[in-house]
Order: structure tokens, then sequence, then C-alpha cells
């Protein structure tokens, strides 16, 4: 624990403490709009039409190496 040796370390210590506060509860903010954005109903649209077409293509390209080599 630690000693304090007058009322002005102690009140330094809480002002510390309370901005340390502040920053983190920015950050989960910020974090918290992220998260909304990324589950937005547009954006996994757009996800799973990339993942489908991405499927697709590889789909594609594997029917066009076995048609090449004969099988």
């Amino acid at each position: 624990m630690k000693q304090y040796n007058s009322f002005k370390e102690i009140d330094k210590d809480l002002k510390l403490l309370k901005l340390e506060a502040d920053i983190n509860q920015q950050k989960a903010n910020i974090d918290l709009v992220y998260i909304k954005r990324a589950l937005s109903f547009s954006n996994i649209v757009a996800e799973l039409i990339a993942y489908f077409g991405t499927k697709a293509l590889y789909k594609r390209i594997g029917f066009q190496i076995l048609r090449k080599i004969g099988l």
C-alpha cells in the first residue's frame, strides 16, 4: 500500500485515476461504435456477398483446373 505524506499527493493520484478512468471510458465508447458498425445490416450483407463470391470464384477456378488436366 502506498503511503502518502500530504493531501496534495492524494489529490494528484486521485486526479490521475480519474483521468485514466475517463480515457478507458472513451476507449470503450469508441470500441462500441466500431462493433455497432461491424454488426450493421449493410456490413453483414456485404461480408456475406464477399464470402459467397469468393467461394464461387474458387469453385470456378477448381473446375477449370480439373478440366485442363483432364479429370
